[in-house]
């Protein structure tokens, strides 16, 4: 064993990285929150036909693990998905939209019972 190196420093070093690096994780998340309810707002302004949005994943699910590259997952209910693609593209989160007008399946009930409604 080294006897120069000190393993209690070395324990402490990694520990507060470990915190810093939670930090901006939360921050990131609390980030992506925000800008989903920017995009939900500006796309029930750009289409009145879109009656909901939601939010879900792990941005919006606090016993999901979240990273400083996970996306936004927003499900939207109305309106033309085309240009509300245009919309969540203006960020600079990778943000997956999906449509969930027709869908009564599992995917649709789960979104609509569990999602974050913006």
């Amino acid at each position: 064993m080294n006897p120069a190196f000190d393993i209690d420093a070395a324990a402490n070093r990694i520990s507060d990285a470990n915190r810093a690096e939670n930090i901006r994780i939360e921050r990131r998340r609390l980030e992506a929150c925000s800008v989903s309810q920017t995009l939900a707002a500006a796309m029930r302004a750009a289409d009145p036909a879109v009656r909901a949005v939601w939010g879900f994943g792990s941005t919006f699910e606090a016993g999901r693990p979240y990273r400083l590259d996970s996306d936004i997952d927003l499900a939207v209910e109305g309106g033309d998905l085309l240009s509300l693609l245009k919309i969540v593209e203006s960020t600079a989160f990778s943000v997956d939209l999906v449509d969930v007008s027709n869908s009564d399946d599992e995917f649709g009930r789960i979104v609509r019972r569990f999602g974050t409604r913006l």
